[in-house]
This record gives C-alpha cells, sequence and structure tokens, in this order.
C-alpha cells in the first residue's frame, strides 16, 4: 500500500502505484520464465546440435566475447571452431 507523504498529489500517487504495478508485472514475468526453463537444458542444444562455428562467427561479427557463449571446457573441446571468420556462412 502507498501511502501519502505531506505536499503529495493524488497523481503523483497513481503513477507512483502504475510504476509499482509495472515492476510486479515485470517480476511475475522472470519468475514465470525462470520456472517454465526449468525442464529445459538450455546448454544442451548449443552442445549437441549447433555448429560451433555458427555461434562463433556470431559472437565476432557482433563484438561478443566468446566467454559469453562457451564456457572454458567448452571453448578447449571446439578450439578448432574458434578459427572461424566473422563472416563465415554455413
Amino acid at each position: 500500500m502507498v501511502k501519502a507523504k505531506k505536499g503529495q498529489t493524488s497523481e503523483k500517487l497513481r503513477i507512483q502505484i502504475e510504476k509499482f504495478t509495472e515492476r510486479i508485472t515485470a517480476t511475475n514475468l522472470l519468475k514465470q520464465d525462470k520456472e517454465d526453463n526449468k525442464t529445459t537444458a538450455l546448454g544442451t542444444s548449443k552442445i549437441n546440435y549447433l555448429d560451433p562455428r555458427i555461434s562463433i562467427a556470431w559472437c565476432k561479427k557482433h563484438d561478443v566475447p566468446i566467454a559469453k557463449i562457451f564456457n572454458k571446457s567448452l571453448r578447449e573441446k571446439f578450439r578448432w571452431a574458434l578459427d572461424v571468420e566473422a563472416d563465415w556462412e554455413f
């Protein structure tokens, strides 16, 4: 519950309530996404089904550190793919 402070107008309170409502909605969406993804192994397809050269070329093209996409053990496993150019196409 939002309590009015001295000198606060009803318009300011309404805006404050809207902001709190938006934060609650966003938090609930994040919570739902987290719950929905519990049964999905998000890294599995990256490891087993995608050619690592696709991900590495995308990282190079968009200046994303490869370490953000592949952990150390996967970078060692896919060392052969690290030489791909940014404009590489499958």
